[in-house]
């Protein structure tokens, strides 16, 4: 008889039960998916924040941000709400939208502790939207769709620190 090589039909079937259980362990839970989301959404507002006030100190005038929470968008500006700011990464106006954004869908910007708009002078001190200098922490709360979970960028007075909490 000849020396044959292969696999028995129970060695196949124990490769296909052991490769099923590393992929059944390696999926993520979907309970922990809004958790994600929300961390995701938290984490973009607060760089976004942190771009914003960059930007006012290397031009040296005021940039801002204006959230809309009723549609769950928010828009980057120069000087005025006029003049929408430029994302770095697209090249196009600095939009952000939680509905169109896959990676976002199911976040709300619940609300703000300020009127919905925030600037940087030329300093990097944070300002409301009426042009007055934030005394007290700035604070957007965005939560999953349903009231979940939620979390908190906070924006430091004075010094316009950004935080995600």
């Amino acid at each position: 008889m000849k020396n044959q090589k292969g696999f028995t039909l129970i060695e196949l079937i124990m490769i296909i039960v052991i490769l099923g259980i590393v992929a059944l362990a390696s999926m993520p839970k979907t309970t922990a998916e809004p958790r994600v989301r929300l961390e995701a959404a938290c984490q973009r507002i607060a760089l976004d924040l942190r771009y914003v006030q960059a930007m006012s100190l290397a031009q040296q005038v005021r940039f801002g941000i204006s959230f809309d929470p009723a549609t769950e968008t928010y828009f980057a500006y120069r000087v005025n709400v006029a003049t929408k700011a430029i994302d770095p990464q697209t090249r196009n106006n600095f939009d952000v939208s939680f509905t169109s954004l896959n990676e976002f869908k199911g976040m709300d910007i619940a609300s703000t502790s300020f009127s919905n708009k925030v600037e940087f002078d030329s300093t990097g001190a944070p300002y409301d939207g009426s042009g007055v200098i934030l005394s007290s922490q700035g604070i957007i709360t965005i939560q999953a769709t349903g009231g979940a979970y939620s979390r908190t960028v906070r924006i430091e007075p004075k010094t316009g620190k950004v935080s995600v909490q």
